[in-house]
């Protein structure tokens, strides 16, 4: 795995580089026998997705899907996208998020189709996550149909021991503007201040989203832009413009939708409209796959595995968004997304031996 990993972490596969991540996918793809395996590249909006089949299986519909993104943030320097080994750690840009399990996935896969009768799963890798997931999963889920009965979701992981993930918040970005009247500032009265609109109305929208409180399964509201044209402190100003990012549980609303507008009727006075959503990822603890899968890992790891939540999404949201139950999980690494981003080796060889125990009992 080292070695493979070694050759996808040369893969400049950020956002501004689409056809670098189409090259990484067909080098993926060689890796896989056409006799015996069935791949298809899929394209949407100039991002891509590439699908691993088991040949003469229905590769939308499977039993278990297996998902990750082949994407990765654009690092500082070109060095970070040649491996560097150090005792257990492998250095790299996306090394741990999330092109280590990348080639977990890819070595299961091909381990499983040397089985004469190999259980039904499929591979579904994406190259759009980190940029929000609309053109690869969700054009998966919504377009083409993608509907497999249980997915796991490898993009998980960090610098805690392994557990699986149940919960994801829901995410709701919205962009809100207030429209005023444009006065001099020593006649203040005389016009309509629309930031006073825009700090009332987002007042009002926090009340409404609750107090945040550190690391809880709990909805969230953070104020991440907030402008005007204004150029001048001796203007009243006409035109003032905000972005909230929401991370929503199942005890704020079901659906983006509906948080969308709940919030919208709080605040009639400003102009509302949804820049990004994501469905809220919930399974319950006591589903039987699931509890399979925590099974599987404790039987590799030799010791209890947590089921947690994470506060951010991952492509799994998409599957959620039609009811399909997920298990997220990764590896252990760290400095995500920064200069030093390292992944820990024997965590890649347990999650392969947890994902083949796993696959294998289904």
């Amino acid at each position: 795995m080292i070695n493979l990993l070694e050759q996808l972490i040369a893969f400049k596969t950020t956002k501004d580089n689409p056809q670098e991540i189409r090259r990484g996918f067909e080098f993926i793809s060689s890796l896989f026998n056409p006799g015996v395996f069935n791949t298809q590249i899929l394209e949407k909006n100039g991002k891509y997705s590439l699908f691993i089949s088991f040949d003469g299986r229905d590769a939308f519909k499977p039993k278990i899907l297996l998902n990750g993104h082949f994407d990765v943030v654009p690092a500082e320097d070109e060095s970070q996208y040649k491996l560097r080994v150090e005792g257990s750690r492998a250095y790299g840009r996306g090394t741990v998020d999330m092109k280590g399990m990348v080639a977990v996935l890819v070595e299961v896969m091909r381990e499983l189709g040397k089985r004469e009768n190999p259980p039904d799963i499929a591979l579904l890798l994406n190259g759009d996550e980190e940029v929000g997931g609309e053109n690869g999963a969700g054009y998966c889920v919504r377009e083409l149909g993608v509907n497999p009965k249980f997915v796991v979701c490898a993009d998980g992981g960090g610098d805690t021991p392994f557990r699986i993930v149940n919960r994801e918040k829901g995410t709701l970005w919205l962009n809100l503007v207030a429209k005023g009247r444009v006065a001099h500032g020593a006649y203040s009265w005389l016009g309509d201040n629309a930031i006073d609109k825009l700090i009332t109305a987002i007042q009002k929208i926090k009340e409404f989203v609750g107090a945040t409180v550190p690391n809880a399964w709990k909805s969230t509201c953070n104020l991440g832009v907030i402008e005007t044209d204004n150029k001048t402190p001796n203007k009243v100003p006409g035109l003032a413009r905000a972005v909230l990012d929401i991370r929503f549980t199942e005890e704020l609303a079901k659906t983006p939708e509906e948080l969308a507008q709940r919030i919208i009727e709080l605040a009639p006075e400003l102009e509302i409209s949804a820049l990004e959503k994501g469905s809220a990822l919930f399974v319950p603890a006591d589903n039987p796959v699931l509890q399979e899968f925590k099974k599987s890992a404790e039987g590799v790891l030799g010791k209890e595995v947590e089921i947690a939540f994470e506060h951010g999404a991952t492509d799994a949201r998409y599957f959620a968004e039609i009811g399909v139950s997920c298990a997220v999980f990764g590896a252990v690494g760290g400095n995500m997304h920064a200069e030093g981003e390292w992944v820990n080796l024997e965590s890649l060889e347990l999650n392969r031996q947890i994902l083949l125990k796993f696959l294998l009992a289904s």
